[in-house]
């Protein structure tokens, strides 16, 4: 069954209005949350497997202070939100390593714009990384997995591997000999059989989108083609 990807954000302000607010928002427009009532000291493992951080500046342990502890060590977007706008202050924010800041009060409107624009921005920067895109369908090298429209598509080790294979050499004819040994080892006695059950599980799994590109070729063997 197909995973809708959610993006992960974590939230850290000492006033449990804004707090409560901003995780009801971000909620309500899909992203799953994870509050923070202020910290008594900085640990990374905090802030670690997150897709962007919403920090709030005047805190006990100051925000700059978080930002700049972390900053070196996480790589996902800071956003400050803050009730600070002489413009000094914003761009000690800046300067520590922030990305962006929301003045206090705001409008949720904006808030979630803010979120979405640089989450969308970091998308794009992702794609410097191994990928192979056709159309809705996006393979990542890197990850080891397969989406489709957002929706990430769960593949075994093996099958992952055959299908990249085809996805990396377009309408290349690969015979079944060849897959085999590119997803097995040669003292491997599993029978050749094995690869059309491979790409029979890739087939099914693909088909709720309507996405075929694995094609039988006369004869024997498998080529990646996309229309």
């Amino acid at each position: 069954m197909a995973m809708k990807v959610k993006y992960k954000i974590i939230v850290i302000d000492d006033d449990e209005s804004i707090l409560r607010l901003i995780k009801n928002t971000l909620e309500r427009s899909g992203f799953e949350v994870t509050a923070l009532l202020g910290i008594d000291s900085i640990d990374i493992c905090t802030f670690v497997g997150f897709d962007l951080i919403l920090l709030d500046i005047m805190m006990p342990l100051d925000g700059l202070e978080i930002c700049k502890t972390i900053r070196n060590k996480v790589d996902v977007p800071i956003i400050f939100v803050t009730a600070k706008h002489l413009e000094t202050e914003v761009l000690d924010g800046i300067k520590v390593g922030a990305d962006d800041y929301i003045k206090k009060p705001f409008s949720i409107v904006e808030l979630v714009a803010r979120v979405k624009m640089h989450l969308r921005r970091e998308e794009r920067n992702k794609l410097n990384s191994r990928l192979l895109i056709f159309g809705d369908l996006l393979i990542d090298e890197d990850a080891q997995n397969l989406s489709i429209k957002n929706e990430v598509v769960p593949l075994t080790k093996r099958e992952f591997i055959l299908l990249h294979t085809l996805a990396s050499n377009p309408h290349r004819i690969f015979s079944v000999e060849e897959l085999y040994e590119r997803i097995y080892p040669s003292e491997s006695d599993t029978q050749f059989r094995s690869i059309a059950e491979y790409i029979y599980q890739i087939r099914s799994k693909l088909r709720p989108f309507s996405i075929n590109p694995i094609k039988t070729q006369w004869g024997g063997g498998y080529c990646w083609s996309v229309d």
